[in-house]
């Protein structure tokens, strides 16, 4: 159980599980005498293979989740910018316009602007 690092408990970070998990079946496909004793619960050493294989999928759809997380993030920020500055536009156009329209209300509140009379 040291061996395979598997005498205490499974920690909970993705990072630090991985790392145990992937020590694990390095160790298991590297010494048949755990393949042996593990043969008993009827995990095989092609068994052993194909989970070593799905880590390596695992860790590629890890790397793309990240790479996308990152992209989305950039988006949100080039997008919030954007926003604030056509809030600062229309908070200028605003202003302009209810000098422009002060004696027209109706065409004020035709753009959004709510006018109190």
């Amino acid at each position: 159980m040291k061996k395979l690092i598997i005498d205490g408990s499974m920690p909970r970070a993705y990072v630090s599980w991985l790392e145990i998990v992937k020590k694990f079946y390095t160790e298991m496909l590297a010494d048949t005498e755990l393949q042996t004793k593990i043969s008993s619960l009827k995990v095989t050493a092609d068994d052993l293979n194909a989970a070593d294989a799905l880590l390596a999928e695992l860790e590629a759809a890890r790397a793309d989740y990240l790479r996308e997380k990152g992209e989305s993030q950039d988006a949100t920020e080039q997008k919030d910018s954007v926003f604030a500055e056509l809030d600062d536009w229309m908070s200028e156009f605003y202003a302009v316009a209810r000098i422009a329209l002060e004696d027209k209300i109706q065409l004020l509140e035709a753009l959004g602007v709510i006018v109190r009379n």
